[in-house]
């Protein structure tokens, strides 16, 4: 009796066993981590290899100024009085109805003392007087803190206001540019200012 069940229980085992073995669930497989490529090895340029040049763009033409253009005998001679004497007449009658007029030479020597004038004045001063006509001339004869005389140019004179007049005797009129630059105009010889025959020096 008892080999039987010996053997009857190593039937049933090794059946057991067998069912156990197909019906158990699949085991996963371990996963496998993906390695990533090797980094590409940098290779060093060849002995001849030349490296282009970086790119800068060109500059931009540098234009030449045009010539100047040659010199007139008459802009020549204007050049040369104004340098001498920056009172000279700057401008003169235009219209052919005008009065006849001193000649040039005469004009630019009243314009020539009335230059001295304010010379003489900024030599002691350091600068010109300013004002009207009449305040301007007061300063240049003795009117000034030194009591100093420095006007009327020679062969002109004041009026009864005490105003500085032009050959035909009208007034001056004085403009202060700058500190030590001062514009005379004479209304020329038809007494009115601001018109065609006005003469100008600056």
């Amino acid at each position: 009796m008892k080999p039987r069940a010996v053997i009857m229980a190593g039937v049933f085992g090794a059946l057991g066993f067998l069912i156990w073995v197909t019906t158990r669930p699949p085991v996963p497989e371990p996963e496998t981590t993906a390695k990533p490529p090797p980094a590409p090895v940098s290779q060093p340029p060849p002995a001849d290899f030349v490296r282009p040049p970086a790119f800068s763009p060109e500059p931009a033409p540098v234009q030449q100024p045009a010539p100047p253009r040659p010199r007139t005998e008459h802009s020549r001679a204007s050049s040369r009085r104004d340098l001498a004497n920056p009172l000279t007449p700057a401008s003169f009658p235009k219209s052919s109805s005008a009065p006849a007029i001193a000649p040039d030479t005469e004009l630019a020597g009243d314009f020539d003392k009335i230059t001295l004038m304010f010379r003489d004045y900024r030599t002691v001063f350091g600068e010109n007087p300013v004002g009207t006509n009449a305040e301007i001339m007061k300063s240049i004869m003795a009117g000034n803190p030194k009591g100093a005389t420095f006007g009327p140019p020679e062969g002109q004179s004041t009026n009864d206001r005490g105003e500085l007049t032009d050959r035909w005797g009208t007034p001056y009129f004085f403009h202060q540019l700058t500190r030590d630059l001062i514009e005379v105009r004479s209304a020329g010889p038809d007494g009115r200012m601001w018109n065609d025959d006005d003469i100008t020096g600056n």
